[in-house]
């Protein structure tokens, strides 16, 4: 009987063994093919998701700095290279300010304020710019010069852009 009693024992303990056995093999191949289905875990970085977290852009309103004729002086050089300065070039145009809508008012009371000091700048910039960049398509060097006398003004986180309008350029 005692042989019996640990026959039985080793029977039961070779069930438990093998029973979890059966289970761990049968779990295995079912938690791999879940991991796989899953993936690893990190997300594929493309350039374009972020576009969809931009904030929209903020509404720019004009604001009208006035109308401009310049006369710009060109330097030439004679044969005894003496420079001469003649006004032989002519550059009219408007000149606007862009400017967030909730912030037009400090524009407005800026240019109240400095509308000479204003004018005088940008005739100043207009004249000291030369042929080149104010034959330029866009004028992205004059604005810029534009940008950096006007900004101490008219506010320079309030200023945005410039825009140039109705552009007449001819020598005189």
């Amino acid at each position: 009987m005692c042989s019996l009693a640990v026959e039985e024992r080793t029977v039961s303990r070779w069930r438990r063994s093998t029973g979890w056995a059966v289970v761990f093999t049968g779990l295995l191949p079912a938690g791999l093919f879940c991991c796989a289905l899953s993936g690893c875990g990190s997300r594929s970085s493309f350039e374009f998701d972020e576009l969809d977290s931009v904030p929209g852009q903020e509404e720019l309103t004009e604001f009208p700095l006035g109308e401009y004729t310049v006369p710009i002086p060109v330097v030439e050089y004679r044969a005894d290279d003496r420079k001469t300065h003649r006004n032989r070039f002519q550059f009219d145009f408007k000149l606007f300010a862009l400017v967030p809508a909730r912030e037009r008012w400090q524009i407005e009371d800026a240019w109240a304020r400095h509308e000479g000091k204003i004018r005088d700048r940008v005739i100043r910039a207009c004249r000291n710019a030369s042929l080149d960049d104010l034959q330029e398509p866009e004028l992205a060097t004059l604005k810029a010069h534009l940008i950096d006398s006007l900004g101490p003004h008219l506010g320079e986180k309030t200023l945005r852009q410039l825009m140039i309008t109705e552009i007449v350029s001819q020598e005189i």
